[in-house]
């Protein structure tokens, strides 16, 4: 029985700190690259923001299978996961583009820690993420700036 023991709180003590080792590394990729990464902004009339739309008050820029037909920016997403065992860290990246001559003029990147838990699949399963609760449409409202009259 000192045995059975012994191997659990072995089995704790490495998932914890094995969390602890990936809530580190996924802290310094947020620090290296994530965020907002404004390029250049995008200057809206007024009628121009009408074929955005807005979420919960912010400007919101679809995904380009669903943007509207006039709207001046469209979103990419790219995700990338890493599995470790019961532990996964993924980088989720959303690249904005204009629609008038496909430039990306930014970025929001986000990254995230989820499972690792010792005993997996008792509980709820913890997670780390950094920026630590993205708001997208609070963030892509960062490339635009609106402006009275035709600003191109």
């Amino acid at each position: 029985p000192l045995v059975l023991i012994g191997l659990l709180v072995l089995a704790y003590v490495f998932t914890f700190l094995n969390k602890a080792y990936w809530d580190y590394r996924v802290k310094h990729m947020c620090e290296k690259d994530g965020g907002v990464q404004v390029y250049e902004m995008i200057f809206l009339t007024p009628v121009e923001v009408e074929h955005l739309g807005r979420v919960s008050g912010y400007l919101t820029v679809g995904p380009e299978s669903k943007a509207r037909v006039n709207a001046p920016a469209y979103t990419q997403d790219n995700k990338s996961t890493q599995r470790f065992f019961s532990l996964r860290v993924d980088r989720h990246e959303r690249v904005v583009i204009r629609s008038s001559d496909q430039k990306t003029v930014g970025k929001i990147i986000s990254y995230a820690r989820v499972g690792g838990d010792f005993p997996d699949g008792f509980s709820a399963t913890s997670s780390y993420s950094c920026p630590e609760s993205p708001n997208y449409y609070k963030d892509q409202e960062s490339f635009f700036t609106i402006v009275n009259g035709n600003a191109k």
